[in-house]
């Protein structure tokens, strides 16, 4: 072949392969992503990076196709031919795979299509006409792409990435900060009055706002009661907590001008892109491009080494049939869940430049394991599981429950601790009293006898599990209300879209709280084990404190004591000349007594234990600490094994710096001592 006719047969295969990549393998991506404009809003691709897309994938693909296919000479003509055949299987294999055909027949058929036109090309000058004729698809394609599909939407700012957001009439500061396994009935007395005393900072928040004491979760599961909250949408158990299922929520809707500041523990709904930078942000954007190109391209059976899609549009490669709430709730525990509420007053003390802040932070406290004080000191937990548990739920030992309480209450505690730092950091920057406040639990737990499992929404743990706690702080809103509407927490999403000025761009099932009382008439939670629906009056959590009050009579969790031990608590022992008792006591962490250090991070407030000898389960018993009772318990049984155990809370008063005299001592049922053990 001449020079001159090689350069011809070149330029004749660059117009080919500029038309058939195009059409085959670029179109076809592009139409994809063109019909499900989710892919960008869940991304929150910006305007150019759809642009950039649209180049890459209409323009720059064939480009580099048709410059490799067309070089000159034979090994030029062979991988020209070759990716001729290729490119030709590519348009074939769109038209031939939805034939009814098997796919193996239909890949072949498609096969059989591209070598035949590879050879017709060769040998027949019209079909050379004809693709030169093509050669501008690539950019009839990129134009098709940008201006003439719902994309087009998105670069005008009308379609549905626009729509997903919102344009507040104000730009009000948002913090909405979610506690996780937090009871109503843990903040009121039976009366459903709020305990003030003990909860200073929540009354605070009440007074500056509103409080909804009559408020329940719509899931007992945290994986889908934060996401309700966030979209305003009643959950679906088949969409897992990842942005990709939830595209429309309030991060999505919030975003645009505004410095989000988010600390999820289980849940995934802020886009990557908007809540953690990571550094090179086409990457996975392109990574994500490339298996959908997968799934747009390859024969059926050649797909299943792909991630799953299933409707999801960001984060492929990560399979949501295999979320574990349990396991990523331990991993957020693990990290300590102290350190996002130390982050967030650390973020609230060095505002950003990067227009009004929304905060959102989902807290794993009160969530079990209880080990934190109320002012956050941990104590250890030799022995984690609390007694009185039976399975995932409770025995019949009401003592054995009330022991379980305490912890959980003092970890309740913490979270007014924690609200009262992130308030005082609010004061502190000036921001508190323009702020827009949310805080809510995701769902509560039940410490009850004879439950099946502690979380579980059932029709006789609807006061322990369902009925959280909600207030609502407006700026130039309405103060120190108590509003006992039923509120759901599917509400809370359409408040905030008030408080801004303007309403969700998608449909909810929740209705703004600073609107009429829709006055409801029936609630439900959903459950793993079904839904359970009830009335709106709110007696269940009343009950619950009704119990908690049964138990700590003036609501103070160090006070607990079993029925028929005397009133002691407080008053000074010297234990030195007492009678020893007929069984003795092992106690773990003794070591830790030598040491307290008061002003550390741990302290061992918890004393747990062993009776050895002639003990039953049954022993009244007074923990003694540095001559003074500081707790009265009672000794168990351990389930399945034959071991007589004993635990107790210890009040902070009670300990020293440094060595600790420490004493079990018996009490008997004529009100006489006996010594059981004592660490000195």
């Amino acid at each position: 072949m001449s020079d001159e006719a090689s350069v011809v047969a070149g330029r004749d295969r660059f117009a080919l392969l500029l038309a058939l990549t195009a059409l085959g393998v670029s179109w076809p991506v592009l139409e994809l992503l063109s019909s499900n404009v989710e892919f960008f809003v869940v991304r929150r691709t910006s305007r150019w990076e759809i642009v950039g897309l649209g180049l890459l994938l209409a323009i720059g693909v064939p480009l580099v196709v048709a410059v490799i296919g067309s070089f000159r000479g034979a090994v030029g003509l062979v991988v020209g031919t070759a990716l001729i055949v290729v490119t030709s299987f590519s348009v074939a294999w769109l038209y031939v795979r939805r034939a009814p055909l098997h796919w193996s027949l239909a890949t072949a058929l498609a096969i059989i299509i591209g070598l035949g036109a590879a050879r017709v090309f060769q040998r027949w000058d019209p079909a050379r006409l004809l693709a030169r004729f093509l050669s501008p698809a690539p950019l009839i394609i990129l134009a098709i792409f940008l201006f003439a599909t719902p994309v087009g939407g998105l670069l005008s700012g009308s379609g549905t990435g626009a729509a997903s957001r919102l344009l507040p009439e104000n730009s009000t500061p948002v913090m909405m900060i979610v506690f996780d396994e937090l009871p109503e009935a843990a903040l009121i007395d039976s009366s459903g009055n709020l305990r003030q005393d003990r909860f200073p900072n929540y009354a605070r928040l009440a007074a500056d706002g509103i409080w909804f004491p009559n408020a329940v979760t719509v899931s007992d599961s945290t994986e889908f009661a934060v996401p309700a909250m966030l979209t305003g949408v009643d959950p679906d158990s088949s969409k897992a907590p990842f942005t990709a299922d939830y595209p429309e929520n309030l991060f999505v809707a919030l975003s645009e001008g505004r410095d989000l500041h988010v600390y999820e523990t289980i849940t995934q709904l802020c886009p990557e892109s908007l809540c953690e930078s990571t550094g090179n942000t086409s990457t996975p954007l392109l990574e994500d491009v490339g298996i959908l190109a997968g799934y747009a391209l390859l024969p059926d059976p050649l797909t299943g080494r792909l991630p799953p899609i299933d409707g999801a549009w960001a984060d492929f490669g990560t399979s949501l049939a295999e979320f574990d709430s349990i396991v990523a709730f331990r991993e957020a525990y693990d990290a300590d869940p102290r350190r996002p509420i130390e982050a967030l007053v650390d973020d609230i003390d060095e505002p950003g430049s990067g227009g009004p802040p929304f905060y959102f932070l989902h807290a794993a406290v009160p969530h079990h394991p209880w080990q934190f004080l109320t002012d956050g000191r941990r104590y250890p937990l030799p022995v984690e599981r609390a007694p009185g548990r039976s399975g995932a739920g409770w025995g019949d030992d009401d003592f054995l429950l009330a022991q379980a309480a305490p912890r959980m209450l003092l970890q309740v505690e913490y979270t007014d601790t924690a609200l009262g730092l992130i308030l005082d950091a609010l004061d502190r920057t000036g921001m508190y009293e323009d702020m827009a406040i949310v805080v809510v639990a995701d769902h509560g737990i039940a410490i009850k006898e004879n439950v099946a499992h502690q979380r579980r929404i059932a029709s006789d743990t609807v006061g322990d599990v369902a009925a959280v706690p909600l207030f609502v702080k407006a700026p130039g809103g309405p103060t120190g209300v108590i509003d006992d509407r039923r509120a759901h927490t599917t509400d809370i999403a359409p408040t905030v879209a008030e408080i801004l000025g303007t309403t969700l761009p998608w449909k909810t099932d929740g209705a703004s709280l600073l609107g009429p009382d829709p006055e409801r008439t029936e609630s439900t939670t959903a459950g793993p084990k079904g839904d359970v629906s009830y009335g709106v009056d709110g007696h269940e959590h009343l009950e619950v404190a009704a119990r908690f009050e049964r138990w700590f009579p003036n609501g103070d969790p160090w006070l607990l004591r079993p029925a028929s031990s005397p009133d002691i608590l407080g008053d000074e022992i010297d234990v030195t000349g007492l009678e020893p008792s007929p069984f003795s006591a092992k106690l773990d962490q003794h070591e830790s007594y030598d040491r307290i250090d008061l002003d550390g991070d741990v302290l061992a407030a918890r004393v747990t234990g062993e009776l050895t000898g002639d003990a039953d389960g049954s022993e009244l018993l007074a923990i003694v600490v540095n001559g003074k009772v500081g707790s009265l318990t009672r000794s168990f049984g351990e389930e399945d094994e034959e071991r007589v155990l004993f635990q107790a809370m210890v009040p902070v008063e009670n300990w020293v710096n440094g060595q600790n005299d420490v004493a079990i001592v018996d009490i008997q049922p004529n009100g006489q001592f006996r010594l059981v053990e004592r660490l000195r």
